[in-house]
């Protein structure tokens, strides 16, 4: 098929989403497809094509629509400078749809339904969180895809519920690029690289830490690493950015009376060199807060990354995180308290074998969370 991705994000992006838009696309192109992203004309830092930037397949046409930024204009202050982009990008992209011949259209961008849905193409549309408003009108847009993939088991209860029909809705959470973790370098030429020095047991984050400005669970981890400081087992790699915010949880970590004998801060790292952070922990947290982000409907990229480390995995309780893990994969802790972020991280250490088999199972498991099988489960749909 022709497809066209069609999105209202900068692109590249050094955000999660836009990693996540580069591997659908080469997910599609590796299955046969013919991929032509249409993204907005966004002023950027980052200079290299989206192919280089993301490393995915160079038959990925990237198109930009427009010259103007309505988000830096000074002029459009807030959320008018979104609603300017989109009502232009819409414009833009229903022009480029009747101009070339595609066979569908697939977007994780409800906004830009209105011009999607009026070229009279199939949409398949990807939906990573719901509105809290006027969920009627997104349900009717739904009404008229032709699929709806959405990240979350709960997710799919939300969207029946406001009136989508029950037969155009797959559950597909994210997924994982498993060739970028085929040949790993070993914890101690990783710990080398990274330059973490330290005989006792490195616990591991790895990865944006806030999304929109909420909690990812950082603060805990340094909290849980806190209670466990007494013992001198532990040490703490918190690899991530952006440099604003690592430097908060560094000045959290000082105020806690971390030391850098217990705990390190990587700057934000290229996405090439993500899988060799995490080999260089012995163990991976996840420690989610409960917010209804996270426990309604997200999917999260790294979670299917550490799956792929064939390292154990110690994760908040959530039912986002139980469409994929499971006692027999993870082990669990309660969602924003970082004693049981301690008890799990104990348990871990006082049970290496049952520990590794759930490193095992999840990273068996995680072979059938592949951005192709993704992308052909969605499109053969």
């Amino acid at each position: 098929m022709k497809i066209a991705y069609c999105t209202n994000v900068r692109l590249p992006s050094e955000r999660a989403h836009g990693h996540q838009i580069a591997h659908v696309c080469d997910a599609m192109v590796r299955l046969g497809h013919e991929v032509t992203i249409f993204c907005p004309f966004r002023l950027s830092a980052i200079d290299q094509s989206f192919s280089s930037y993301y490393g995915v397949d160079s038959r990925i046409r990237c198109v930009t629509l427009g010259s103007f930024d309505p988000i830096d204009a000074w002029w459009l202050p807030g959320i008018l400078g979104l609603w300017s982009m989109n009502f232009l990008l819409r414009k833009y992209m229903h022009h480029a749809l009747v101009t070339e011949s595609f066979d569908s259209v697939y977007t994780r961008s409800p906004a830009l339904l209105p011009a999607l849905l009026l070229t009279g193409k199939p949409v398949i549309l990807e939906l990573h969180q719901l509105p809290r408003f006027r969920t009627s009108l997104l349900a009717r847009y739904c009404n008229r895809c032709t699929r709806v993939a959405c990240l979350t088991t709960t997710m799919r209860a939300h969207l029946i519920a406001a009136g989508v029909q029950p037969e155009r809705i797959i559950v597909a959470s994210d997924a994982v690029a498993i060739e970028r973790f085929a040949q790993l370098p070993t914890a101690q030429e990783a710990r080398a690289h990274f330059g973490i020095v330290t005989d006792r047991i490195v616990v591991g984050y790895v990865g944006r830490l806030k999304t929109l400005g909420q909690e990812k669970g950082v603060g805990i981890l340094l909290r849980a690493l806190k209670q466990l400081s007494s013992q001198q087992r532990y040490y703490g790699c918190i690899v991530g950015g952006p440099d604003s915010d690592r430097k908060e949880y560094e000045s959290l970590a000082r105020s806690l009376g971390l030391t850098s004998d217990e705990v390190c801060f990587v700057k934000e790292i290229p996405s090439t060199e993500v899988p060799k952070a995490m080999v260089a922990c012995d163990i991976l947290a996840m420690p989610l807060t409960d917010f209804p982000l996270s426990r309604n409907y997200m999917s999260p990229l790294k979670m299917f990354e550490y799956m792929a480390t064939h390292r154990p995995i110690v994760t908040s309780d959530l039912p986002t995180i139980r469409d994929v893990l499971s006692e027999e994969t993870a082990v669990f802790c309660d969602p924003g308290d970082p004693v049981s972020l301690a008890n799990a991280l104990e348990w871990v250490r006082d049970h290496p074998q049952a520990a590794a088999q759930r490193a095992t199972a999840a990273f068996a498991l995680v072979q059938e969370h592949t951005w192709t099988k993704r992308m052909e489960r969605i499109l053969a749909l």
